[in-house]
Order: C-alpha cells, then sequence, then structure tokens
C-alpha cells in the first residue's frame, strides 16, 4: 500500500527532524487485520500506556459482562460521570496505602450520570469494584481472558500498594499488543455483545484532556473510536483500520513523578491526523 507507507514515511519525517515529537516511541498501522506498517523510533518496545489503560479495563469490564459479574451500576465509573471531585492522582498515588479508599471518599458535587470529568479515581474505584465481584485480582483475570486469547505475552499490569491493579494507568504494553487489542475493539469477540456496542457510543460530549465525545473507557470521533494516554499513547480504530502511536516521556512514577518531556511537547496523533486519516 504505496500511499499508506507514504504517508507513514512522511510522519517518521516529522518526528526526526522536529523535538516537539522526539519522544515518539512507535508507530504502527494495521489494514483489514494484517500490519502493513511497524516501525520503533526510540525508548522501550514495552511501556506505560499510561490512560490507555482505562480502555483496556473497560474491555475486560466487557468480558466480566459476559459472565455475569458486571453491575449496571457501574457505567457511572465507565463513564466518567460520578459525579464526584475529581482527586489529585499523583497526591493519591503517592500515598503507601489507601489509595482506592482515598478515591472513594471524593466529595460528592453533583448527581451521577449529569456531567463528564476526567476521572481517573473513577476507573481506581472500577478495577476495585471489578476486582471484589470476581473473587480475584483483575491482572490475573485479563491474563486468561483476554491477553491469552489474544496472543498477548509482553502485558505487565502493577497494583497499588494495596494489590489492586491500577485501573486508570501503568499497564505496560509493547505497541504490537497494542495493535491486537484495537482488533478486539474493531471486531469484538470477547466481550459481551451489547456491552460493546455500548462502549463504543458516547454517552457524554467528552471534554479534556481529548476534546471528543466520551463511552466506556474510550474516546468516539468521527468515523473512529480512539484510546488515549498521556505522552502520545493513542490507538486509533477505524472499520477497516488501527494506527497505534506510543510516546516514551521518560517517566518515572516517584513520589514525586517526574518526566523528561519539553513544554511544547506534541502528540504524534497530530501528524497521524495530518498525513494518514485522510487515506483511511
Amino acid at each position: 500500500m504505496p500511499l499508506i507507507e507514504d504517508a507513514c514515511r512522511a510522519i517518521g519525517a516529522e518526528i526526526a527532524r522536529d523535538p516537539r515529537y522526539a519522544h515518539t516511541s512507535h508507530l504502527l498501522v494495521r489494514i483489514d487485520g494484517a500490519t502493513v506498517f511497524d516501525e520503533h523510533y526510540g525508548g522501550p518496545l514495552v511501556a506505560d500506556v499510561f490512560s490507555v489503560t482505562k480502555t483496556v479495563l473497560a474491555t475486560v469490564c466487557g468480558i466480566a459482562a459476559r459472565d455475569g459479574v458486571l453491575d449496571p451500576a457501574w457505567r457511572h465509573l465507565l463513564t466518567m460521570t460520578r459525579g464526584a471531585r475529581v482527586d489529585d492522582t499523583d497526591e493519591v498515588t503517592a500515598l503507601r496505602s489507601g489509595q482506592v479508599a482515598r478515591f472513594a471518599a471524593a466529595p460528592r458535587e453533583h448527581p451521577p450520570g449529569r456531567e463528564f470529568r476526567y476521572d481517573d479515581g473513577a476507573f481506581h474505584l472500577l478495577s476495585a469494584h471489578l476486582a471484589e465481584a470476581l473473587g480475584g485480582s483483575v491482572a490475573d483475570y485479563a491474563a486468561a481472558r483476554l491477553f491469552h486469547p489474544l496472543g498477548i505475552r509482553d502485558a505487565e499490569w502493577p497494583a497499588d500498594p494495596d494489590g489492586v491493579t491500577y485501573g486508570f494507568a501503568h499497564l505496560r504494553l509493547s505497541a504490537a499488543s497494542l495493535g491486537r487489542l484495537a482488533e478486539e475493539w474493531r471486531r469484538p469477540s470477547l466481550m459481551d455483545p451489547a456491552f460493546a456496542a455500548a462502549m463504543m457510543r458516547a454517552h457524554t460530549p467528552g471534554g479534556p484532556p481529548e476534546g471528543l465525545p466520551y463511552g466506556y473507557g474510550v474516546w468516539i470521533g468521527d468515523g473512529y473510536v480512539m484510546a488515549g494516554g498521556w505522552a502520545g499513547q493513542h490507538v486509533i480504530v477505524l472499520p477497516g483500520a488501527v494506527v497505534v502511536t506510543t510516546g516514551d516521556p521518560g517517566f518515572t512514577l516517584g513520589p514525586p513523578p517526574a518526566d523528561r518531556l519539553p513544554p511544547d511537547w506534541r502528540p504524534a496523533l497530530d501528524l497521524v491526523r495530518r498525513h494518514l486519516l485522510p487515506l483511511l
């Protein structure tokens, strides 16, 4: 597919010459399930996908729904509309215990379901609730029911100090594994069908950081859905294609957390939208 390859090479050229994109780690493109472009620019092959973790957790919830263990009341967590104050995530993750309790204690500011607020705490609470319903670790359940069936062998999903699998970030995957997950989002086979349909539909107008409507742990664009994470982690899913970008911000969890990104950094998603999406 010469046009697609040319567009990808143009993206790579901009990454090489523009320091705002220098942290970009990988670009992968799949068409109809087959990889047509796969290039690594630097950084670790398996790395923190940050908030793409939320989309993966939503997918695990879809499998749990098929197993009959998902409480419909959790939809306000999946859509980030729980109506509570949003805590500073760095402050919470610095706690040596009680991170779930801290998120759960956030005071109610408006009724659930009324307003979208980007909320890491909602997804960590979701992970805790799901673990309780499963009677075991979300990471272990995901390994058996999601990663293994998709042939993903490099997943590393850490937990907070109390053993609760992080629901909002810090899952580590390769770009290739993100591509495999995206095929489940493109053509669901493991999730409950009704859940998958609801996941890929806008439930709120959304807002920052991606500025798109929001489904269940996924952003809803015009003709595509997208998983998004800090520092340039993006997975765009179209009817016939998947585009994965990853970034290496030199992040350390701390405390305090730190990174090596320049103040004017930009995600490679900008370049994908400019060069590649018009062809897909």
